[in-house]
């Protein structure tokens, strides 16, 4: 069930997604998303499985135009299934709904009883489930690497994955798991990027990626935190491949925001990254804004103009209700984000000045 709107308060330059858990948050992102338009399928992963989620989001892409749902493991949701009959969905080479990962076979039967087909891709754990995942979509450039013993530091590779179609496959800090080499070894020249420090991805992985024949160039964008990893994605640009956000220019940018205790609903919010503002993924703490997040948003949002704002503006997606992130931390965001604050604050030290 929706949360009631005090639950979810609307501020200028803040759009916050009505939603109490993953299931719920995912359905009012596809709304939101596919207004006029229309998925050509739904990706349909396990609530509980985060490293599932995570290599899902390359499928959202086109050609195949997903919208990005959950449900539990062994049913099909009740209001997940109300959404993919809202959606209309015209299908991807006669497959309405993509299952990823540890889902019941039981769920697939169940969409085939209501005249949807289904494709389901899993492996015997969730590395070889995002191996098997590039095989669906066998056009790109770019792999992303993570970790798949800890999301923090790659999570954010999620929103990219799904703007840029890019597949994500994992490597644990030391080793690079079979399926994994096996699945780069196959393809043609490619471009790999590592996202995460070496405190989740060693230098020996990067190192090993790095003489394989076929790999045209390796880079990592890494950090000292999650918060600043994320925030480092956002600003890169690869100008040889055209790999990366490059949001490190002041204009009107947008960006969603999640938080890493709650990572399936903040993988929920990728499809604003798929589609509409096209956002990167910035990560918030507990009742604060990270200073590394609050330097970045200064440095690209666009000066205050003398007289009256005008476009473009700043603006940020907002993922759950206030059990998430507080109103107060809403307020902080908006506070960060509105170039009319500034101008009140400028106007206010002119005051001073001329008193």
């Amino acid at each position: 069930m929706i949360p009631k709107l005090s639950n979810c308060p609307l501020t200028l330059d803040t759009t916050r997604v009505c939603g109490n858990n993953p299931v719920n948050i995912a359905i009012e992102v596809s709304r939101i998303s596919f207004t006029n338009m229309k998925p050509n399928a739904v990706i349909l992963v396990n609530k509980n499985e985060v490293f599932d989620a995570i290599s899902a989001t390359s499928l959202i892409h086109f050609p195949i135009n997903a919208a990005l749902l959950f449900t539990e493991s062994n049913r099909l949701n009740r209001e997940t299934l109300n959404e993919i009959n809202n959606l209309s969905l015209k299908g991807y080479r006669g497959i309405h709904v993509f299952l990823v990962g540890n889902i019941s076979r039981n769920v697939s039967i169940e969409l085939n009883s209501y005249g949807f087909t289904t494709y389901h891709i899993a492996g015997h754990n969730y590395y070889e489930t995002a191996c098997k995942i590039p095989d669906v979509k066998k056009e790109f450039e770019n792999i992303l690497i993570i970790s798949g013993e800890e999301y923090s530091e790659g999570i954010a590779a999620t929103y990219w994955s799904a703007h840029h179609g890019d597949p994500i496959l994992y490597v644990k800090r030391n080793t690079i798991p079979s399926c994994t080499l096996k699945t780069i070894r196959r393809m043609n020249a490619v471009n790999v990027y590592i996202l995460g420090s070496i405190k989740t991805v060693s230098k020996d992985v990067e190192d090993s990626l790095s003489q394989l024949p076929n790999i045209k160039q390796l880079d990592r964008i890494d950090g000292e935190t999650p918060y600043d990893v994320a925030v480092n994605f956002a600003k890169y640009k690869d100008s040889k491949t055209n790999f990366g956000w490059g949001r490190n220019y002041r204009d009107g940018h947008a960006f969603t925001f999640g938080t890493l205790n709650h990572p399936i609903e903040t993988i929920a919010g990728v499809l604003f990254a798929h589609m509409g503002k096209h956002t990167p993924l910035l990560l918030m703490k507990k009742d604060s804004i990270p200073s590394m997040v609050k330097g970045y948003i200064k440095s690209v949002k666009p000066m205050p103009p003398k007289d009256m704002p005008k476009p473009p503006f700043m603006h940020g997606f907002i993922l759950g209700d206030t059990s998430y992130l507080s109103y107060s931390e809403q307020v902080m965001i908006e506070d960060m984000l509105s170039i009319t604050h500034e101008m009140m604050d400028m106007d206010k030290m002119v005051d001073k000045e001329d008193a």
